[in-house]
């Protein structure tokens, strides 16, 4: 045979333990295979299960009770095995189990309880099974009745053939009153066992099962409980306490550092430091022996120079010809060649000093020199050099000049 076999240990002690969530799963379709396998030990060794009566009692997701026998495969080494009905695999869901081993001498053990699974097919989606309960006692219960209402029926029928003849010897009263008798004896056994509380479950008993906690729930609660920052710290938070002053090493300090008189002051060296202070600004904020950022800038060779304005036919030399204003100068760089006496390019106004200026420049290549006139709205022209020379003014001019501007008022 073939099974889908879920196997559970138990050791037989009086440790307390929880019950436990098993990875069994069967299937609604495992007709006649879905096995579960058990082995019962104690301190250790083996349990015996000689002079037993195992019994295995199911608590269905839907309600259905059932309280089976146990089939022993293994007397001396103590194992067992339980093969789940057809009608017990339709009730689907989480099954709740216990195994219970009842001695010939009225001793009774019973173990922790666990729990598996019974999963639905795809061709079970639509069962709908309905609870129902299941005890082999009482089927051997209606077993040994109906075994004895026959041996009446049958003695009865020996008593109608012998006695067919002799009806006063046996008349229907006295037949009836042992009918009666026999009637009354099955309903005494009924009720004995029916009585019977090793045998069955009271409704305080199976509320007190369904509401036992699972495993899972229990993990869970402990998992809430450990996540819980309003009643645990952490270690840096446990380090940090631990860090933290006491008032006593807290006042201690302040006193020391109340008493150090190299980092205090008197009211007449307080005094003193603030005119010291008074004099540091006002030195601070003289702006005629400081200069300024953007003036610091430019004293130190920051400066951004444009193209000059090429006009009247003058073009670029070896040198793009260039200004720029650096602090009080104007300064020009670059090799222009033009025609003398032209306006030859222009520069912004705000770049000549009051009044516009001439300067000196050398002509290119040949030697000689050259005026520069700059007028004050920014046009620039070369004069004829001196002394004049036709030939010497191929080449074109240097204008690498730098040109101050006036300090003071113009008269």
């Amino acid at each position: 045979m073939v099974y889908k076999n879920g196997v559970i240990s138990f050791d037989i002690n009086a440790q307390r333990a929880a019950g436990r969530s098993t990875n069994i799963q069967f299937m609604t379709q495992d007709t006649g295979s879905a096995k579960l396998s058990f082995s019962f030990t104690k301190d250790g060794t083996p349990l015996p299960l000689s002079a037993v009566d195992a019994k295995i009692v199911l608590l269905y997701a839907d309600g259905s009770f059932y309280k089976k026998s146990l089939t022993l495969t293994d007397k001396v080494n103590g194992t067992a095995e339980y093969v789940l009905s057809n009608e017990e695999l339709k009730h689907y869901g989480q099954v709740k189990a216990e195994l219970k081993l009842y001695y010939t001498n009225g001793q009774a053990l019973a173990t922790t309880f666990f729990t598996f699974e019974i999963a639905k097919t795809l061709e079970d989606q639509n069962i709908v099974p309905v609870a129902d309960y299941y005890i082999d006692d009482f089927e051997m219960l209606k077993a040994g009745i109906n075994q004895t209402v026959k041996e009446i029926s049958q003695t009865v029928e020996e008593l109608r053939e012998k006695f067919a003849d002799l009806e006063a010897i046996e008349t229907k009263k006295g037949a009836q009153e042992k009918a009666d008798d026999a009637e009354q004896n099955a309903k005494a056994y009924t009720d004995e066992h029916a009585n019977d509380k090793e045998k069955h479950v009271t409704t305080n008993e199976r509320k007190a099962w369904d509401a036992k906690e699972t495993p899972t729930g229990a993990q869970e609660k402990v998992n809430i409980h450990a996540k819980d920052e309003e009643k645990h710290i952490t270690a840096a938070e446990r380090k940090a306490w631990n860090g933290k002053e006491t008032v006593e090493g807290a006042q201690a300090k302040v006193n020391t550092h109340a008493n150090n008189m190299d980092i205090h002051v008197t009211a007449e060296d307080q005094a003193h430091w603030d005119d010291t202070v008074r004099q540091f600004k006002a030195h601070n904020y003289n702006q005629d022996r400081h200069i300024s950022a953007a003036e610091r800038k430019v004293w130190n060779g920051s400066v951004s120079y444009a193209n000059i304005t090429l006009k009247n036919g003058a073009v670029a030399g070896t040198r793009t010809p260039i200004y720029a204003k650096w602090g009080p100068f104007l300064i020009l760089r670059g090799h222009v060649k033009t025609e003398p006496e032209i306006i030859f390019g222009s520069i912004p106004a705000a770049y000549v000093p009051v009044g516009g200026a001439v300067v000196s420049i050398a002509l290119s290549g040949t030697g000689g020199t050259a005026n520069l006139i700059v007028y004050e709205n920014g046009d620039l022209k070369i004069k004829y050099p001196n002394p004049a020379d036709s030939s010497k003014l191929s080449g074109g001019y240097y204008i690498d000049v730098p040109i101050g501007f006036q300090e003071g008022g113009t008269t």
